[in-house]
């Protein structure tokens, strides 16, 4: 059951105190008693703003230009830490689905002068401009975001038929006659022919497969018959169906005559002559072979020839062709411009009769770029290369075979790329450009390359400055004091030592001299530019006196600092008395203490049960320390009063 106390008030935390306590409770005061003292306290804080770094994104924007719907482009890319103080990339943004990075890992951490290279993709998925952002986060800073610009161009199929019409002349009824056509995909995206219909009586026509899949600038040839049984005019069409957006469907006019009398008929064997992947410029060569497999005489009049880049060779006409007899025809094929064709070879007989042979021709493109389309190097040190990578890419259909690589410009230079050097079609190679300048100022140069390629990329610019090479070391602090330590205990202070130079720093030793004082984290290294090292000077005091020493660094700087000071001071320990004393409480027979370390709560009892004495002596606190203290006062049955006022005390 819970006592009231009557007549009692208690400055501090708690309720009103027990019954029959006459008069307020309260914690007067705390004397605190130096039995030894000194006078001071030492201590040290040190900091430093961070630094910024400057990291840089080369090139600062990328543009792919036109890239066709479905097709990839590539452009390379590096980051480079041009500042002076280590830089980790954490993270890498981009935004715009088109657009990727490949060849990095994060966290990726560059140190001054250091580079990381990568690949930039675009994947044209549909029409129109495209546009987007790649960001870096890094620490302590990061570079400025890149823009990422492309385009890509209409990708339409396209159906074009080697003849608008074909008439098989005159057949022998219960004959069959044949033909072929050729249908080309002129477009930039696969064409799908979904359907052949044939009208007319005696007419067919089939291909291989049907639905078919034409690539761009391939073809599928289509054969056709002709079988009358009685004799007669014929007439019918074949009609093509396809995704050609712009003629979905495309008509062939069929016509032919049936006789019941023995006639001459030619065949050409192969009917079809396709010319694929004809590098502009050159010549390609292929035979068909005309035979008389009628009855009759065949008097071969005229060779009509359709399609650009096509020409015919080996029969002069009019020719007389005898049952079983064969000729042999000579077609070439020698483009001039880039963009496939195909066409239609008429054999005319003056009997009336026709025979065609279809054409068609591929050409070859060769596509070679350099990426990226210029390198600056900044800023480098005179006497050490700083090494850029370039890809060189063949994006066309035809082999490309590299000749020479031209640089020029002071300080520049060209590695790993061994020539000659041919690429097949959609390959890749990279090879490094090296800037190693000799003497400080800006350089510039180019790179260019020689090759067969129908596109040869323009040249690389190149730049960048040189640097003089700065060798130079700086410590933080310039002086080292301890202050007073205790004898018996151990104190350390941290000494950094920083490369401030722009070139490698070598330390060859770190020497510590001086009584009580001892040297950590010291050792031959190399520092480059920003770098840093931190050794750990410690004193040990044993007597009460003071020492002094140095710290001296030996290095290849030409700009070093000077032997950094170290002194302190050994001293006894210091012993700390609390003297706490309070007034008295009626009806109490003793008094408890408490301690806490914070105001107003976390309170413990310091004495070992309840006291009557006014007064206690706390002996068990420790320097540097702020303490606060309550009493409360213990009745003859146990019951305990509230918490008195607080007092505090600060330990030196």
């Amino acid at each position: 059951m819970a006592k009231h106390y009557n007549d009692l008030r208690l400055l501090g935390r708690g309720s009103v105190a027990a019954p029959n306590f006459a008069g307020a409770l309260l914690l007067w005061s705390a004397v605190l008693t130096v039995l030894v003292w000194t006078s001071g306290c030492t201590g040290m804080v040190s900091g430093s703003n961070k630094p910024q770094s400057a990291i840089q994104v080369i090139p600062g924007a990328l543009d792919f230009g036109s890239v066709g719907v479905g097709k990839q482009a590539s452009h390379a890319a590096a980051v480079v830490n041009n500042g002076k103080t280590l830089v980790t990339l954490t993270k890498a943004s981009i935004s715009g689905t088109e657009f990727s990075i490949s060849g990095l890992q994060f966290p990726l951490s560059l140190h001054p002068g250091q580079k990381s290279n990568f690949i930039v993709w675009y994947k044209g998925s549909r029409t129109g401009k495209a546009q987007g952002t790649l960001s870096f986060n890094g620490e302590p800073g990061s570079p400025n975001p890149v823009v990422l610009t492309a385009s890509t161009g209409s990708s339409n199929p396209q159906l074009t038929v080697s003849s608008p019409s074909h008439d098989f002349g005159n057949v022998t009824v219960d004959t069959v006659a044949n033909a072929t056509l050729t249908l080309t995909n002129s477009g930039a995206a696969n064409l799908a022919i979904s359907h052949l219909a044939v009208s007319g009586n005696g007419f067919e026509a089939s291909t291989n497969k049907a639905p078919t899949t034409v690539p761009a600038g391939g073809n599928v040839v289509v054969s056709l018959t002709f079988s009358p049984s009685a004799s007669g005019n014929y007439s019918g069409a074949l009609t093509i169906s396809s995704d050609d957006p712009n003629t979905p469907t495309a008509t062939v006019a069929l016509a032919g005559t049936a006789t019941n009398q023995s006639i001459g008929k030619l065949i050409a064997t192969p009917a079809a002559l396709n010319f694929n992947n004809v590098q502009v410029g050159s010549t390609a060569s292929a035979v068909t072979t005309l035979k008389n497999v009628g009855t009759g005489n065949v008097t071969l009049s005229q060779i009509n020839l359709s399609g650009s880049g096509f020409s015919t060779s080996g029969i002069a006409t009019p020719v007389l062709v005898v049952p079983g007899e064969s000729l042999t025809l000579t077609v070439k094929y020698s483009p001039a411009t880039t963009k496939a064709t195909s066409g239609d070879i008429s054999l005319v007989s003056a009997q009336g009769g026709i025979t065609s042979v279809s054409v068609s021709g591929t050409v070859l493109q060769s596509a070679l770029t350099l990426s990226p389309a210029s390198i600056n190097f900044g800023s480098a040190v005179t006497g050490v290369a700083n090494t850029q990578t370039v890809q060189i890419s063949n994006s066309g259909t035809a082999a490309v075979t590299i000749t020479a690589a031209n640089i020029s410009g002071a300080g520049f230079s060209a590695s790993g790329l061994a020539l000659p050097l041919t690429l097949s079609a959609g390959k890749t190679a990279a090879f490094n450009v090296q800037f190693d300048p000799k003497s400080a100022g800006a350089a510039t140069g180019s790179l260019s390359v020689v090759s067969d390629a129908t596109n040869p990329p323009s040249a690389i610019a190149l730049s960048g400055a040189g640097l003089a090479a700065g060798l130079s070391l700086a410590v933080n602090p310039s002086n080292v004091s301890f202050g007073n330590v205790n004898v018996g205990s151990t104190a350390s202070r941290s000494v950094t030592i920083t490369n401030t130079g722009n070139s490698n720093v070598a330390i060859s030793s770190e020497t510590l001299t001086g009584a009580n004082l001892a040297l950590s984290g010291g050792s031959a290294v190399t520092l480059s530019p920003s770098q840093s090292i931190a050794l750990t000077v410690q004193y040990s005091p044993t007597t009460a006196v003071s020492t002094s020493g140095t710290l001296a660094i030996a290095s290849n700087a030409t700009v070093a600092p000077p032997a950094i000071p170290i002194s302190g001071t050994g001293v006894a320990q210091i012993q700390h008395t609390v003297a706490l004393s309070w007034n008295a409480s009626t009806s109490a027979t003793g008094y408890n203490i408490y301690r806490s370390a914070t105001s107003g709560a976390g309170y413990a009892r310091v004495n070992s049960g309840p006291d009557g004495a006014l007064s206690y002596n706390d002996t068990s606190v420790q320097n540097g320390q702020t303490y606060f203290y309550v009493t409360t006062a213990v009745d003859g049955s146990g019951q305990e009063s509230a918490y008195s006022s607080e007092v505090s005390v600060v330990i030196p």
